[in-house]
């Protein structure tokens, strides 16, 4: 049985997962005005999947991971590469906080996992979006007359901080792709197999860098002068595997994703990756994720993620804390002993007692016995 589609789904399910960015965001967007109108700032962590909406960011990925959920995946985020702790995940997006493309490490980590098993799905999200200047950009006009000029510095400062780092070329090439710098521009026309029932008009992609796919691989979305959007990647190996590369997220991230348009989009990304899976969001600043740290300090943590050692020792350290409970601790209220006394002339008697009885020699023993009874004076004079 063919799982249904994120837009074949019935019309409740389809409601529920159009609007489930529509009450989180606009919480999201409340809060976020209350923030900045007590001067504590606005929350800009790119790529960052929070535990909850009050704590969300404008760059975030809470809203798209709310709609993986809605249509019956299983979400949660990570921050290192362990192969061991992805070997029954079928989905990963990645929005790296890092300009550059990945490593050949990162590349050849995620090669051997797309071809460990089939059908799984990497979702690999430019980096080259920034939602803070977009966020200013709608609230100045809802600012009051006498924040106008503090909102408007806002957006101002938001636009400086989006200019890229100078990187070298050889960080501007992986084996998936080429990143070219061109002039930001906002899409007017959009193409390819994800267009289909999208208003451009109603839409705020934006563009500057493209990631040129390195081999002929299928686009599927495309905008003015034919400048790839996201494409599709596979190749030999993989066993029924892809990788969707889009070129940014300005349709994907929290704020973007208030755009009804841009929700419409993220279904059809959802579309691609197949039937219910478990979903994990990958979090990583620059220079990627880390990749099996080789630490040798850290080389024992790794059995208890290894299955199944992880089993057998979990129940060994069960065992040791209870054996540790019942051999050491005193258990119930603790009991004084009874004092003993040394000046006792019996327990002398006693003792030589003992020493004769173990001597066994009975003549011996009888021997120091008194020749006869002493007299008692009271038997004499009653």
């Amino acid at each position: 049985m063919i799982a249904p589609t994120y837009s074949q789904q019935s019309t409740s399910a389809r409601e529920r997962a159009r609007c489930i960015a529509r009450p989180a965001l606009g919480a999201l967007l409340g809060l976020v005005a209350l923030l900045c109108g007590c001067r504590q700032g606005l929350d800009t962590d790119y790529g960052t999947l929070s535990p909850a909406f009050i704590q969300a960011s404008v760059n975030g990925t809470d809203v798209l991971a709310g709609m993986f959920s809605e249509a019956g995946h299983e979400v949660e985020s990570r921050r290192t590469l362990i192969a061991t702790n992805f070997a029954k995940v079928e989905t990963i997006v990645w929005f790296p906080d890092d300009y550059a493309a990945p490593s050949p490490e990162h590349c050849e980590w995620f090669n051997q996992w797309l071809s460990a098993r089939a059908g799984r799905t990497l979702i690999y999200v430019g980096r080259d979006f920034d939602a803070a200047p977009l966020y200013w950009q709608k609230m100045l006009p809802l600012a009051p007359e006498g924040q106008q000029e503090e909102y408007r510095a806002h957006q101002q400062m938001a636009s400086m901080a989006r200019m890229r780092p100078k990187l070298d070329a050889a960080k501007l090439e992986c084996p998936w792709f080429k990143i070219e710098i061109l002039p930001l521009v906002l899409a007017n026309k959009l193409a390819g197999p994800w267009q289909t029932g999208i208003d451009v008009k109603k839409t705020e992609i934006e563009t500057r860098d493209q990631l040129l796919p390195i081999e002929k691989d299928k686009q599927l979305l495309t905008c003015q002068d034919d400048e790839v959007l996201a494409f599709r990647h596979s190749q030999s190996g993989w066993d029924k595997s892809q990788l969707i590369v889009v070129a940014n997220g300005s349709f994907l991230l929290n704020l973007p994703l208030v755009n009804h348009e841009h929700r419409k989009l993220a279904g059809k990304l959802i579309d691609a990756v197949g039937p219910t899976a478990q979903v994990v969001f990958l979090e990583s600043g620059e220079g990627g994720p880390p990749i099996e740290p080789a630490d040798e300090a850290l080389a024992l943590w790794r059995f208890f993620a290894a299955w199944p050692l992880n089993i057998i020792l979990l129940q060994l350290a069960v065992l040791g804390v209870i054996f540790c409970f019942a051999r050491w601790p005193i258990l119930g209220r603790p009991k004084l002993p009874p004092v003993e006394t040394v000046s006792d002339f019996g327990k002398h008697v006693d003792a030589v007692s003992q020493l004769l009885l173990r001597s066994r020699d009975r003549r011996y023993a009888t021997s120091k016995l008194p020749a006869a009874p002493l007299p008692n004076p009271r038997a004499q004079n009653p």
